[in-house]
């Protein structure tokens, strides 16, 4: 009998102290992954501007890179600046359907709601580290 009251006793303190997760500590972590996706918002764009320049300059390119394949560079050149424009326009749809304000929800329904954010918006981070490694690595090959 001392052993299931000292259980007990210890199974209600340990519950007592466990702390429920804070919808505001969750939408924090979502707004803070949103300011560092928007810093790289603007690398993604300068790539893309730099290969949609590059594009529209093949001829000049072929003068410095003689051995260039103009044709398949271009579709090259366009399959990146497609991934990046898709990558941009993914963060633009999310940051419209994104909900900061949890008018008529509980806590619970407000975590699992920028929990839910937190993974969507991870998965962007993830694309737009991709896509800006790929280009920057891309543009380099051109010294640009």
């Amino acid at each position: 009998m001392k052993y299931l009251v000292v259980a007990l006793l210890c199974a209600g303190l340990s519950s007592s102290c466990t702390q429920h997760a804070n919808y505001k500590t969750e939408r924090e972590e979502v707004m803070k992954f949103h300011d560092i996706l928007m810093e790289d918002n603007s690398i993604l764009v300068n790539n893309g501007m730099k290969i949609d320049s590059l594009m529209k300059n093949l001829p000049a390119l072929k003068t410095t890179f003689k051995e260039l394949d103009t044709a398949k560079e271009k579709e090259v050149m366009r399959s990146m600046a497609g991934r990046l424009n898709k990558a941009e326009e993914l963060m633009n749809d999310w940051m419209h359907a994104f909900e900061p304000d949890i008018t008529g929800k509980s806590n619970e329904q407000a975590v699992e709601y920028f929990k839910a954010e937190r993974i969507k918006i991870g998965k962007i981070d993830s694309l737009y580290k991709q896509e800006i490694k790929s280009s920057t690595g891309y543009l380099l090959k051109f010294k640009r």
